[in-house]
Order: structure tokens, then sequence, then C-alpha cells
């Protein structure tokens, strides 16, 4: 059985612009963050996912990484985080099997009701997660997905770049986390349990299951 230890939120924290976002406060919440060989990024990527949760008005969560068989010291970082913050759990995979089943492990062994599924080895897209926290707030979406793709920076801040020093731009891009294109999941899982039942042919949905929104940014 998951080892389940959720947080509660009991104040709403406004973001720059004085909002919070929406969601059923009696929801439990899984960020699941699939991980490998990322020792140096790893900790500010969970400290954003805790963040954008404290702006979220009395939610029960938890982030769930899953770490793919790293070779460096991404573990231990994930390890010493876990013991000084219940929100964070860690679970390991012996041996890489890639990230799309680090995903499907944190589902399986994710403990909300509401799971949300980083589907690439980068930071979450803040912005991607917001937007679906919103779509969260109909109980009838019981899937979704946004999917962000950051624009090829402009020729002349790359030449920027590369005066600066050879390595100055692929420095910048494994800063910036987001050079492709990376999806984030959103899925309600006792719904889908409901609709893999014998009995699931009977239920009919009321909107649509998944929702694809594409954000093109340079930022």
């Amino acid at each position: 059985m998951p080892r389940c230890k959720p947080r509660k939120i009991d104040a709403s924290v406004p973001d720059a612009h004085g909002k919070t976002d929406e969601m059923n406060a009696n929801e439990f919440v899984s960020i699941v963050l699939p991980a490998r060989n990322v020792r140096y990024l790893i900790a500010q990527r969970i400290e954003r996912v805790l963040d954008a949760m404290r702006r979220i008005s009395r939610s029960r969560f938890e982030v769930v990484v899953v770490d793919d068989g790293s070779q460096d010291q991404t573990v231990e970082t994930v390890q010493e985080i876990e013991s000084q913050n219940s929100a964070v759990r860690l679970i390991r995979h012996s041996r890489p099997r890639g990230i799309e089943a680090a995903g499907q492990t944190g589902l399986e062994r994710a403990c909300g009701e509401l799971v949300f599924i980083q589907e690439s080895n980068r930071a979450i897209r803040i912005d991607d997660f917001h937007r679906l926290i919103q779509l969260s707030a109909d109980q009838s979406i019981l899937a979704a997905r946004a999917q962000s793709t950051q624009q090829p920076l402009p020729p002349p801040l790359l030449r920027t770049f590369k005066a600066w020093g050879t390595d100055a731009e692929q420095q910048f891009r494994r800063n910036d986390g987001t050079e492709y294109s990376s999806g984030l999941q959103m899925i309600r899982r006792p719904h889908l349990k409901k609709l893999r039942s014998p009995l699931g042919a009977k239920f009919q949905l009321l909107k649509e299951t998944a929702i694809d929104t594409v954000d093109k940014t340079s930022h």
C-alpha cells in the first residue's frame, strides 16, 4: 500500500496579480515528477511545485518523485528533502525503465483522487499546472492534458549567448529546462476506475474526457 502523507493548506496565497486558483478542498492531490540524473535540478523542481500548491486553498497534497534508475545523487537529494517535508515522497526504479514508465508507476502508487503527471524529465511549467487546476473544478472532466512548446531562441539572442562563451547557449538551455515540448496530464482516478470496471460501458461522459491545450511561448 502507498505511504500516503496528506498535507493540508489552511489559507490560499495570491499570485503576483492577487489571484488564487480554485480547487475542490476535499480532494487529495498527487503531483508525479519523473526524474533521472537531475541531482542539481530536482530540488528546484520540487520547490516550484510546493510553491504552486501553497497558492491553492485548503488542498491536501503530495509530491511523488519517481526516480528512474538515476546514476548520480538524485535519490540522495530527494531523500534529504523527503526527510524534511512530509508532503514529498520518493519512489525508485532499480534500473531505467523510461520516463513514461516512471509516470505510470507514479500514477499507480499515488494516493490522490486527482493526479497530475509530468510527461518528461523536465520542470513542470507552472502555467500549465494552473490551467489544469482550473479545469479540475469541473467534476465532469475526467482527464485533461496541457502541452507547452517553447519557441526557439531568436538568432540575435543566440549570437549573444555564443559571444559570452562557447558553452553559454547550452548552459542557458540546461538551466531553463523547457527547451522542448513538454506535457502535463491531469487524471481524476476514482472515475477512471469506474470506467475500467465491467459496468463501465453504462457510464456516459458529460464532457470530453481529454482536453489538449497548446501554448507556444518564448519565456
